[in-house]
This record gives structure tokens, sequence and C-alpha cells, in this order.
């Protein structure tokens, strides 16, 4: 499965590489691509969306799906 996030309030690369880390700590997460100037994270794998979700938001930073 291959799923974008919104991502608010992501202004530098150390949020890019925070959530970036947030989402490959979820389980069944293989492959993650985050795109500052879009606000936007690719997730793909077998995961479940709300885990993704409360990953960012657990780190300060709003997700919804696209």
């Amino acid at each position: 499965m291959k799923k974008e996030f919104e991502v608010s309030d992501m202004v530098c690369n150390h949020c890019v590489e925070s959530v970036t880390k947030a989402c490959k700590s979820v389980e069944g997460v293989t492959d993650v691509n985050v795109n500052l100037d879009d606000k936007k994270a690719v997730v793909e794998g077998d995961f479940n969306e709300a885990d993704i979700i409360k990953a960012i938001d657990e780190i300060g930073f709003e997700a919804t799906v696209k």
C-alpha cells in the first residue's frame, strides 16, 4: 500500500528528518519520502494509517490523509 499524508508545520530539513524517522518507526512501513515544499509524506508498506498519524502527531506535527 502507498498512502500520502499532508503534514503541517514543517519548516526545515530537521522537520523532514523527524517526520521520516517517526514514519519509519511504525510497524509495516517499508519506505518513506517526505517533501518539505509540498508538506507531504508518502509512506509505503503494510501499515495502519492511524499509526502513521499518531507517530507524526507525537513529534509535534499534524498529519492528515491526503
